[in-house]
This record gives structure tokens, C-alpha cells and sequence, in this order.
């Protein structure tokens, strides 16, 4: 009896400290929020969680979609493409390796003579566009270097290159397409013209207006006019091929970064 007894009281003191061992333990195992007291509650609904709900996959890649859109509308998306890649073989195939051979037979200081004539001949376009833009300023310094100019070297030297203005004058000049810009038209829709190149509505409607203040226009026979304006501005073209390749090379789609290109520069030009 005595026996059992002993051995029931060494039962009891075990399943105690057995006890006390899983209490300890689910003690340690409490989160400190349960320990050291609960904190507020948030009240029902404070957190819905939703799920996303695309109505076309492409709207469920959105983070991952790498074309850039469109500063503009490009609705002639198929024609601009077609005359794009037309225009890439001509630049790369015929008016690339012919320009080459032109400047290897022309000396650069004929070439340079020429480029600098064609722009001073387009001085009228120039003007014109600065007066209407309310740019007076701009439009006597146009007129001073043109007087310069001419009456030095009839444009064939860029004289009045260095001569200090009154007011600071892009060399590439105004054009009626800026000039829309300035005015607050925007561009409408973007097109791409043979052998021209990059366009939009707004500004193929301002080289209409560059056309008519062209001296070259009244030229006559036509077919001087064009041949003339067809050679000056072929000579003009050493600028553009090189900036045409890099931007061509480093692109994924070319057509998309000339697009691209071609609007950031307009909206630079219209801006300043």
C-alpha cells in the first residue's frame, strides 16, 4: 500500500512538471501582442482585398508593355510603315552611296558654298514666320544677316555667322509648321510622305505655306525650280544621314523611334 502510494505521488509530480513544460513553451510560442497586451482593432471591412479583374490580357501586362504610345494620333499607321521602310531603302541605297561619291568628287568648300546660299535663299521663309509669330526682333536680325550676306558674297559665305544680334536666332530658322505650333494648333495626325520623310497634318499643311514663300517657286520654267531645289537640298543631306543611322541602329523599332523623334524635335522647335 505503502508502495503504491509512493508511486502515485512520483505520477502526480511528473504530469506537474510536465505541465508546467507546455505552459512555459506555449508561453514562448505567444506572439508579443498576446504577451505584453492586444492593441486595437481595426473595424470590419478596414481591409478588402479585391482582385484585379483585366478585361483583355493586355490590360493584366500593362507593367510590362515596353512600346511607347504616341504623341499623336497615328491612324495612316499601315501607309506610314509602307513609306517608311520605301524611304529607309532609298536613304541607305541610292542617296546614301550617291552622296558619297558626290562629296568625294565636290570639294567640301563648293558643298559648303552651295549650303550656305540654299539658306540664305530661304531667307524669306524665315522672316515671314518670325513676323508672324510677333518675333520682331528675330526678324530684324533675319533681315540684317540676310543684307550682310548677300551684298558680301551673294550667300555663298555665312558672313554674319559671328556678328552679335539683338536677339538670339535659331539657325535653322522659323517655318509655318512652327508657326501653327506657336499659334496653338497641334499636330493632328502623324504621316510620313515619299522621300520626304516624317510629317504630320499640321506641318504638311506649313510646308505648303513654306512652298509659297520659297523663291524657288516662281522660277520658271518649273523644272529648273525643282531641279535647283532638288540639288541644294541633296547637298544639304550630309547632316541628316549620320543622324539617321545612329538613331536607325539603336532602335527596336526604327519606325517607332524615328516617330518618336520626329515629334520631341517639333515640340523642342516650337517651345524654345
Amino acid at each position: 500500500m505503502k508502495n503504491n502510494l509512493c508511486v502515485l505521488l512520483l505520477i502526480l509530480l511528473m504530469a506537474g512538471q510536465t505541465a508546467a513544460h507546455a505552459a512555459s513553451s506555449a508561453t514562448l510560442k505567444k506572439t508579443p501582442s498576446t504577451v505584453y497586451g492586444a492593441g486595437p482593432a481595426l473595424p470590419p471591412g478596414a481591409v478588402t482585398v479585391r482582385p484585379s479583374v483585366a478585361t483583355d490580357i493586355s490590360d493584366a501586362l500593362d507593367d510590362y508593355d515596353t512600346v511607347p504610345r504616341p504623341g499623336v494620333a497615328d491612324p495612316f499607321e499601315g501607309w506610314n510603315r509602307f513609306w517608311f521602310r520605301f524611304n529607309d531603302i532609298f536613304y541607305l541605297y541610292v542617296a546614301k552611296p550617291t552622296y558619297t561619291s558626290y562629296s568625294a568628287i565636290m570639294p567640301h568648300q563648293v558643298r559648303s558654298g552651295l549650303k550656305n546660299f540654299f539658306h540664305n535663299l530661304l531667307f524669306p521663309v524665315r522672316f515671314v514666320n518670325n513676323l508672324l509669330q510677333f518675333r520682331f526682333m528675330a526678324a530684324g536680325a533675319e533681315f540684317g544677316r540676310f543684307i550682310i550676306n548677300t551684298t558680301t558674297t551673294l550667300g555663298f559665305a555665312n558672313v554674319a555667322k559671328d556678328k552679335k544680334t539683338v536677339a538670339p536666332v535659331d539657325p535653322s530658322g522659323e517655318d509655318f509648321g512652327q508657326t501653327l505650333g506657336r499659334w496653338g494648333i497641334g499636330h493632328g495626325f502623324y504621316i510620313v510622305w515619299p522621300l520626304i520623310g516624317p510629317s504630320s497634318a499640321r506641318d504638311t499643311l506649313g510646308r505648303a505655306g513654306d512652298i509659297l514663300v520659297d523663291p524657288l517657286f516662281y522660277v520658271q520654267p518649273w523644272e529648273l525650280a525643282a531641279g535647283t531645289e532638288f540639288g541644294l537640298r541633296f547637298n544639304d543631306i550630309d547632316e541628316v544621314l549620320p543622324i539617321y543611322d545612329d538613331l536607325k541602329g539603336a532602335a527596336v523599332d526604327p519606325y517607332i523611334s524615328m516617330r518618336e523623334a520626329y515629334l520631341n524635335f517639333r515640340k523642342i522647335q516650337v517651345t524654345r
